[in-house]
């Protein structure tokens, strides 16, 4: 009770939407009163729900390191990760065999070393010097949340998979052709029956698909120096990073479509579903027209999803640059600039259905530089530095830069 009189008191000493300090709140406030509900449940005897769910029933917080489990988003059962389909799938997911001239891999367009993402504005197509329409996103912590690519045509990591390998411009590849390969090879027959005790004589596509989205699940950690801060470690972020999230979370009004604590578009507290939006992202840096990519519109033609795309996580975002769909900032202060200006339509462009408020924000240099300082918080590479399977190679093209 004394828990929660006091946050009830810091909240109506602090009215102000722009001034109230949120990681002050959660910090004293929010995260020991969370933590005190599980305790005192426990201490009743009633131990948390075992369902499955995205924040796990044991988590004392929502940022606990493990509060999060990828399991629940995957399609069934059958389909939750074991060891045995992780280790498979991550030699899957560096293996060109799984490409139609085993030029590429999974890692040729998600290098671990670039946050699993290329570097480069629009990923290399199959056929060489020649470049797909989007960028390559990251795949750390891909597994919370419910839609894939940019226009979210896939809901599951199983279902991406396929589409992926078997894109003319992207693996150019065949499952079924994958399937007679990999027959060919005892190792990858004995270690599918390890991972899969219902296989009996042939490897299935699904089990593929499976085994590489139980690969990526398992890139999910949430330990940035922003989570240890969270958590009590007081040195993991200086002054300007915290103003940078109550900034974040306040003023730039980046946490309405980015949700805490995953900062991506996987809307709390069910985490059941994952958004679009409309930002009216320009073709070109200088801003002077609109993106001709239609984004989800193409997938559902309905009016409002006219250049939607999905939101992304900004964790790991001081490593996946060039940014937004289309590759077209360089920088987090471009990407900083262009929300400040209110997207596309602040910048003059026609954006009747954008979501994205079109006025100006109004930050000061200090306070755009505090909201990148917070964003590079957010990096976290423990889970990119797991090994690569020995003797699996990572074909990376040689590409030029499209401008």
């Amino acid at each position: 009770q004394n828990a929660f009189r006091a946050a009830r008191q810091y909240l109506g000493a602090h009215p102000r939407f722009e001034t109230f300090d949120r990681m002050a709140f959660i910090t004293r406030y929010a995260n020991p009163v969370s933590a005190g509900l599980l305790a005192y449940q426990r201490a009743l005897g009633h131990e948390p729900f075992r369902e499955r769910r995205a924040l796990r029933g044991d988590a004392a917080t929502l940022f606990d390191k493990d509060a999060f489990d990828p399991d629940f988003f995957a399609p069934d059962p059958a389909s939750y990760a074991t060891p045995q389909k992780v280790a498979l799938g991550a030699r899957l997911f560096y293996d060109p065999l799984l490409s139609s001239d085993n030029s590429r891999s999974c890692a040729t367009c998600h290098q671990p070393q670039k946050g699993f993402t290329d570097g480069l504005p629009r990923s290399a197509s199959f056929a060489r010097g020649r470049f797909i329409k989007r960028n390559a996103p990251t795949l750390l912590n891909a597994g919370l949340q419910h839609g894939q690519f940019y226009d979210s045509r896939s809901t599951t990591l199983e279902h991406q998979a396929v589409e992926v390998v078997e894109n003319e411009e992207e693996m150019h590849g065949s499952l079924a052709e994958a399937v007679r390969q990999l027959h060919r090879q005892p190792a990858y027959v004995a270690q599918f029956k390890e991972a899969f005790g219902e296989m009996t004589d042939s490897i299935r596509p699904m089990f593929i698909q499976n085994a590489i989205a139980s690969y990526v699940r398992s890139l999910t950690s949430l330990d940035a120096p922003f989570d240890r801060y969270v958590r009590g470690d007081r040195s993991a972020m200086t002054a300007e990073a915290v103003q940078g999230f109550n900034l974040f979370m306040g003023k730039a009004k980046c946490g309405t479509c980015h949700f805490m604590p995953l900062f991506n578009g996987t809307v709390p507290p069910a985490f059941r579903h994952t958004e679009s939006e409309v930002l009216g992202v320009p073709a070109t840096a200088d801003g002077k027209g609109l993106d001709g990519d239609p984004g989800r519109f193409a997938i559902d033609a309905f009016p409002q999803f006219k250049n939607a795309f999905k939101t992304p996580t900004v964790r790991n975002v001081a490593l996946t640059a060039p940014y937004m769909h289309n590759g077209v900032y360089r920088t987090l202060e471009e990407v900083v600039e262009f929300y400040n200006d209110g997207g596309g339509a602040g910048l003059g462009l026609d954006v009747p259905n954008q979501t994205l408020p079109g006025e100006e924000l109004n930050l000061d240099d200090r306070e755009k530089k505090a909201l990148v300082a917070f964003m590079k918080t957010l990096t976290d590479l423990s889970a990119a530095a797991k090994a690569v399977p020995g003797g699996v190679g990572v074909p990376v093209q040689r590409v030029v830069q499209p401008r």
